[in-house]
């Protein structure tokens, strides 16, 4: 795809596009307000490393468990209608659990709102699928993970402990002001987005039945697809999800933490707009976007344990470009390998099994983290992980019909 003629042959509206990266941008934010106020929550709510996860990983959990459901209603009822009823399930939450004071309130309501979550965001890879060619998707997917999920995770990081926190002195305060730009996106999708989004969407809907999961549940690469999503996302949400008690530990000021953290985030945005770009016009096989990332992974796990402050710098720049090209492009290439009419069942069911593994991740570090209080085993298991994700790439077909 030639970067000269990427705006004039993309069929999706901007101001859908827009819409789409504040929605994405608002829920992933929420969803991290929480790793950084790991240890408030744990010292307000008397609560161990392991429930402390659960408030962080139980949303994930209902985001794998709603998204084939939410993409074959999607295939159904539409992507606003689906998209826009799952914010307001998470944008009711959002507010709900400012109001609670005990972990059980705030579990459940954490719960809920990944079960709106799991809507807005399963359904986003079939809407810049239904509103843009194959070849166009990752360029597509990378605009709205770049501005929306790695900006709102990022921002949420670096400023909900010595921003946000400092406002109202209370975890529920915190809670409170993340819910009102969530609100305010809600709102937009609501009033400013048509059914269909895009012209070729309603074609989707006509076409689409069951027969879309059945030949779904045939696709051997899809499957493969899924399951090393769920191996990156049991790194990338320990690794993001724990990193800033991990830099606590080495003496780092915790309003210092998140902002390290987040480092990651930041590099990741040009890296997820400018490297589809690239490699698209170079036509170079998209598993090189998998496997490489995995095995340079492997290296900055071990490092990490004995890297000085001054190097997680380097780390976490590092890191930032190799995680979102391995992300973008298991999140892309299920709608793209799939028949557009379907796309809504693929990204489900990569979505579905991915995201265990970001429930897997930080559930097991908060166990180690109880049981030995160390994390250098977490890191090696990490390492451990990133080379089977590397082997496994190897699997995937370099032609499925298409290119990948």
């Amino acid at each position: 795809m030639d970067s000269s003629n990427v705006s004039s042959s993309y069929k999706i509206p901007w101001n859908i596009l827009i819409i789409a990266i504040i929605l994405n941008f608002c829920t992933w934010a929420f969803l991290f307000v929480t790793p950084p106020m790991e240890t408030i929550l744990s010292a307000n709510l008397h609560i161990s490393h392991f429930q402390t996860s659960l408030l962080f990983s139980a949303p994930i959990l209902m985001i794998a468990i709603v998204a084939i459901p939410a993409g074959i209603i999607a295939d159904r009822i539409g992507l606003k209608r689906a998209i826009g009823i799952g914010a307001i399930i998470a944008c009711g939450s959002a507010v709900l659990r400012g109001t609670v004071s005990t972990y059980s309130g705030l579990l459940i309501l954490s719960l809920i709102f990944g079960f709106g979550m799991g809507w807005t965001f399963a359904n986003l890879p079939k809407l810049a699928r239904s509103c843009s060619s194959s070849q166009q998707t990752s360029f597509v997917m990378g605009i709205i993970n770049g501005f929306g999920l790695l900006a709102g995770i990022g921002t949420a990081l670096a400023i909900t402990v010595p921003v946000i926190y400092p406002l109202t002195n209370s975890y529920q305060g915190v809670f409170y002001l993340w819910s009102v730009p969530l609100l305010i996106a809600t709102i937009l999708w609501w009033i400013m987005v048509r059914e269909p989004p895009c012209p070729s969407a309603e074609v989707e809907m006509e076409k689409a039945g069951s027969i879309g999961l059945k030949g779904v549940l045939k696709d051997k690469t899809l499957w493969l697809l899924a399951f090393i999503l769920l191996l990156h996302n049991i790194f990338f949400y320990t690794w993001s999800g724990w990193l800033p008690t991990y830099l606590l530990q080495k003496g780092v000021s915790l309003s210092f933490t998140g902002l390290l953290t987040s480092v990651m985030l930041w590099i990741g945005i040009p890296t997820v707009i400018s490297v589809p770009m690239l490699f698209s016009r170079i036509n170079i096989s998209k598993r090189l976007l998998i496997w490489v990332p995995s095995l340079i992974f492997a290296f900055l796990a071990i490092w990490i344990i004995y890297a000085s402050e001054f190097s997680i710098w380097f780390i976490m720049a590092i890191a930032g470009v190799i995680n979102i090209l391995r992300f973008n492009t298991l999140l892309s290439l299920p709608v793209e390998i799939m028949p557009k009419e379907h796309a809504g069942v693929a990204g489900g069911v990569v979505v579905a099994i991915g995201y265990i593994g970001a429930v897997i991740g930080p559930s097991m570090t908060g166990q180690i983290l109880d049981i030995t209080g160390s994390f250098q085993i977490v890191f090696v298991v990490l390492a451990v992980l990133s080379l089977i994700t590397m082997g496994l790439t190897f699997l995937i077909p370099s032609n499925n019909g298409k290119e990948v």
